[in-house]
């Protein structure tokens, strides 16, 4: 079972010396939500908030979350299969957006940022 991203984060927090507060500041968040994992409040957060907290333990939210390469095959292909046809479609376009760089050029210099581990 997929560990939830509170999970993650108390697990992280419990094995480095870092405080919710400097992971606040470093990530760019709020410390409300971060003690909000920690005290199981919430199970997870805005993505983009998910990801600059991942980064400031080094790490992908993938990796954050323990996931394999497999897993998140899975899980996408569960995700998908639940879709209707048409949303399959708009998902298809969305990608393909994505993927060639059309989209707008300040979202393909933040996807760029988050490859390469810099924070948001």
């Amino acid at each position: 079972m997929q560990k939830t991203f509170s999970q993650a984060f108390i697990e992280h927090l419990e094995q480095s010396d870092l405080k919710v507060t400097e992971i606040a500041i470093r990530a760019g968040v709020s410390k409300d939500a971060l003690y909000s994992l920690k005290y199981g409040k919430s199970q997870n957060m805005a993505v983009d908030d998910a990801i600059r907290v991942a980064a400031v333990f080094g790490k992908k939210v993938e990796e954050f979350l323990g996931l394999s390469e497999a897993q998140i095959r899975s899980s996408l292909a569960e995700k998908v299969a639940r879709l209707s046809s048409r949303e399959q479609a708009i998902l298809e376009a969305s990608l393909d957006a994505i993927l060639s760089d059309i989209y707008d050029p300040q979202v393909a210099n933040v996807r760029d940022a988050i490859e390469e581990g810099e924070p948001g």
